[in-house]
This record gives C-alpha cells, structure tokens and sequence, in this order.
C-alpha cells in the first residue's frame, strides 16, 4: 500500500511539472526555486521507494531462510522421535512364537522352548512285541539364545528320560558374521543323516527309518566346524567326538571322526521345480574296544530280530541323502551303511569277519490344505483350527504321508536277517504349536524263522501322537 502511495504521489509531481513547465519558466525567480524544490523531493521519494525495495526483498531472504531451518528442524525431530519409539518398543520380556527375556538394546537374548510327545500304540501280539499302551515319548524343555550376536547357546534336557541322564543338548557355537565357518562345543548331534538332524519336533512319521535310527551315532560330546560356502549353495560339517552315545567318555584315544557335505545346486533359481532340490553324503570312522553291534529293532521297536554282538576295532560309517521340496510336497530319501571290526574276537585271538549293516528309506509327504512344505520347521496352517477369521475354514492343515524303510544285518557267521517296514498315515496340524500323528505301520521279516514269531512274517501296528511344542 506504502509503494501505491509513493508511485502515485510522484505520478502527479511529474504531470504537474509537464502541464505548468511553460509558465513556470515564465515566472523566473519565485517558481525556479519551488521547480528546485520538487526536483529535491521527487529524488527523497525514489531514494525511500528503493530502500522499502530493499527491505522487503531482505524480508523475503530471511523468511526463505527461516521455512529451510523450521523444515531440517522438522527432519531432526522425526528422526529423533522414531529413535525415542524404537527404544520404547524393544521389550525385555514377551513372547514372539516362545517366550524370551533380552537386554533392553537386544544383544543378549535367552528363549524358553519346551515340547512334548504323548505317544498310544498298539501292537499285535509276537514273541517279543511290547504290550499296547500310553507313553510319554518326549518332554523336553529347552533354553536357547545368543550372548552378542556372534555368541550362542543351548541347553536342553528330556524330561521323560529314565535311563542315561536327563541332559539331551548342551553346546556353545560361535559365529563368524561370514557364515563361512562357526565353531560348536558340548553335547550335540554328530553330522551325519539328514533324517537324524531334524528335530523330534518336527520329524513326519511317529518314529525314525531303521536305517537311520540303529546307523547313526546321534548325541555325544565333541567339537564340530560348520558353515555355507559359495553363497549358500554348499555346506560342511565336521569335527571330532567322542561317538560313544550321551554323556559317555571316549574308552580309546582315538576319537571319532564325522564329515557332511550338503548341495544346494538350485538354491538360487526361480524354477519351481529345482529350486527344492538338494543332496548330500557323510562318512564317519572311529574306534571302540569291547563295543556292542547294532541291534536289529523294528521302526516301532517293539519287535527284535537280531540281538547285539560283541565288536572290537574299527568303525566305518557312510552316508548318502537327497531331498525334493515342491510347495506342498516333499520327498526324502537316504541310504546308511556301517561296518564294525571284530579284531581278536575269534578263536586264540584271530580276527573275525565284521558286522555289516545297511539299510535305506524313502519317504513321501503332501499337504492337502495346500500350505508350502518347509525343509526343518513346523508347518503353519493357513487356518488354524476353531479359527473364526473371514474367509477360514478353521481345519488346520492336513497331510498325508507313505514310507519305505529297511534294515540287513549280517554278522561273521554269515547269519543276516533283515526287516522291512511300510509306514502310511496322517498328520493333523492344529496351528504353528500343536498337532496330531496317525502312522499304521507293516513291519515284516524276510525269513519267517528269524521273526519274533516264528512262522508269522509281518505285523500290524497303530501309533498315535499329539505333539505340543512352542
């Protein structure tokens, strides 16, 4: 409004020189000075009409300034707000899946797991079958977790154990941030089978394959290196244990020695097909002095066909395995063999022939709910069971299954026996922590005289599980 003013008031000063100029040039003396005077005083409105130019330009300067600080304030702000939420939000307790305690900035982390194996199976009667009954197979708390992230631990025991001690897993590993190799220590699985690597928790059928549950050492104590190689597509096991069972001290100084080595050939590709697919080998060797052989138990182990042997010497175990993962579907394969000495056990302390035992299963899983199969996890259901959620029907997730499973002894007698089992069920999961097994199982015997009833070669058997496990 000020500039308006002063543009108009000097608009009218010119015109007014312009239209009286003549007669003030007439008028010589008197109107020369007032001309003298509007010249002064249209100068000392332009010199004002440029300095209010001048200020209001610096006042657009300095409010252009002022909106960039008020906005990187603004910025500040935000960031320090989602820092003060995040912080908030971290919790030192709850539950995600399991329960947990943390420090308050997440590196130490301990998770409570626990799950449970309540067992009803029913046998037909034979010479040596076990009575039908309820059973508490598993009971086996757990604490797990990480001191830093390159620290982890495990502690579990079973708590249904009535023989061997209750300590199942007890072991530390330490990670390297490349994955490329960590290092474990204590108790725990030795790597061989990838059927025997699989948790209790989650295995498809009640029990293991004969092939992987009588050739395979499980739980000793020991030291093992393992890691991915080649951005995931191999990974390695191997280490030295003891190879004596749980909680059992080496009786030679020789321990034993266990390799794994596992393929990923696809991991990286987008064909449905072959991106599931993967194999792998192991071999193990050790020693033992006055040992005992394996043991000839069906899958159920309720019935024996051959009973142990003293052994002395060398022990060779070997491995190979595949595996088909394709949405819900799953095929498992594996092959076992072992060979145990008998060095100085024959007739004035000869060597005898070893026992030999192999064996190899097959096994084949499919949801029919059509959830994705996980290789080493606990199927989740689309929709859990009694869900009320919209567009659920509230069944769980529904799986059929069918396995072939053998086992061949033969010892330095030349005496072999084998058994073979056919197993065929449903597994029935509630939601992601509880669910239901069916497996009705054929075990027969290839030479009737050998069965546990002379005569009969194949028996029947119901088992039934419900497994809880969070």
């Amino acid at each position: 409004m000020r500039i308006h003013l002063l543009l108009v008031r000097s608009s009218w000063i010119f015109l007014a020189l312009l239209v009286f100029s003549p007669y003030l040039w007439a008028q010589k003396g008197s109107v020369k000075d007032e001309l003298e005077q509007l010249r002064a005083l249209v100068k000392k409105q332009a010199e004002q009409l440029q300095e209010l130019e001048d200020r209001i330009s610096k006042t657009i300067a300095d409010v252009g300034q002022s909106s960039e600080e008020i906005s990187t304030q603004k910025d500040d702000l935000e960031k320090l707000t989602a820092v003060v939420n995040k912080q908030e939000k971290k919790k030192i307790g709850g539950w995600s899946t399991r329960p947990f305690l943390q420090s308050a900035d997440g590196k130490h982390r301990a998770e409570f797991r626990a799950y449970t194996q309540f067992d009803y199976r029913h046998y037909q009667k034979g010479a040596n079958a076990s009575a039908s009954s309820f059973l508490m197979r598993r009971v086996r708390p757990s604490i797990s977790g990480h001191i830093t992230k390159y620290f982890q631990y495990k502690i579990q025991a079973d708590l249904a154990r009535t023989e061997g001690g209750l300590l199942e897993d007890m072991y530390m590993r330490v990670r390297h941030p490349s994955k490329k190799i960590n290092v474990m220590f204590g108790q725990f699985k030795e790597p061989f089978s990838q059927e025997e690597l699989r948790s209790d928790s989650i295995i498809d059928f009640i029990d293991r394959p004969m092939s992987v549950s009588h050739l395979t050492s499980g739980r000793t104590p020991g030291v093992m290196a393992h890691g991915s190689l080649v951005n995931g597509i191999v990974g390695y096991q191997i280490g030295v244990f003891n190879g004596k069972g749980r909680h059992q001290n080496n009786n030679n100084s020789t321990p034993d020695i266990a390799g794994r080595l596992r393929f990923s050939p696809f991991k990286e590709s987008d064909n449905f097909w072959l991106k599931g697919f993967k194999f792998g080998t192991a071999y193990a060797q050790g020693r033992t002095i006055g040992g005992k052989s394996v043991k000839g138990q069906t899958v159920s182990r309720s019935y024996n066909f051959y009973d142990k042997i003293s052994i002395n010497g060398k022990i060779h175990r070997a491995n190979g395995e595949f595996i088909w993962l394709l949405g819900p579907a799953a095929i498992r394969a594996e092959y076992n063999q072992s060979m145990q000495s008998r060095d100085g056990l024959g007739t004035g302390g000869v060597n005898l022939p070893g026992v030999i035992a192999k064996g190899y299963t097959a096994q084949a899983t499919y949801l029919l709910t059509g959830e994705t199969k996980p290789e080493a996890a606990m199927v989740v259901p689309r929709s859990d069971l009694f869900a009320n959620g919209s567009g659920t029907n509230g069944w769980g997730a529904w799986e059929i299954k069918l396995r072939y499973d053998n086992l061949q002894i033969q010892d330095s007698a030349a005496t072999s026996n084998r058994a073979d089992t056919f197993n065929f069920g449903i597994n029935w999961y509630f939601n992601r922590y509880m669910k239901y097994m069916l497996d009705i199982g054929v075990e027969g015997f290839k030479d009737p005289l050998r069965s546990p009833k002379p005569g009969n070669s194949k028996f029947f058997v119901l088992m039934n599980r419900i497994v809880v496990v969070f």
